[in-house]
């Protein structure tokens, strides 16, 4: 008889360690305004900007900006096995990163001057492109930016009041 309670005990302690390990369907809930970005430390209060990745064993990390998720993960060499979200620069929704389009820029102000603005929607992010004078580029490219800390593509470039390009 105690054998069988122990056993029991035992399934399902495993069980529930198997469900909390597991990743989530969709990506981490972001509280903004609350939650912090892990690489800069500062509050994540512009849900245009936000990203996010979660591992294998249902860790998440959240970021105010995509350049600052690029960074943390190439440092901890997550990215090639985590589920990545980016917010969509227009809805401020946050959509797999795989199937996004992303147009670089340093004509918009991003949190940590990144500038990268990523779309769900490929013609919206052509228009943007367009307006911007730049290019639309998939997610396997976006990981192969040269972003550095604060700059995007190795350029330092000042923004103006309402994140416009200066010069």
């Amino acid at each position: 008889m105690r054998f069988r309670l122990l056993a029991a005990v035992v399934m399902a302690s495993i069980v529930v360690v198997a469900c909390d390990s597991a990743r989530a369907d969709g990506p981490p809930d972001i509280n903004y305004g609350r939650d912090i970005c892990i690489e800069c430390g500062m509050i994540i209060d512009d849900p245009r900007f936000a990203a996010a990745y979660q591992l294998d064993d249902g860790t998440e990390r959240i970021f105010d900006d995509l350049g600052g998720l690029i960074l943390s993960g190439r440092e901890r060499g997550e990215l090639n096995t985590a589920d990545v979200w980016v917010s969509d620069f227009d809805n401020e929704i946050l959509v797999e990163a795989i199937s996004a389009y992303f147009v670089p820029t340093l004509g918009v102000a991003s949190p940590m001057g990144h500038g990268i603005l990523a779309y769900s929607d490929r013609s919206r992010a052509e228009a943007m492109a367009s307006e911007l004078d730049g290019e639309v580029i998939a997610w396997d490219t976006v990981v192969d930016l040269p972003v550095l800390d604060g700059l995007v593509g190795g350029h330092h470039e000042e923004h103006g009041e309402h994140g416009e390009h200066d010069g």
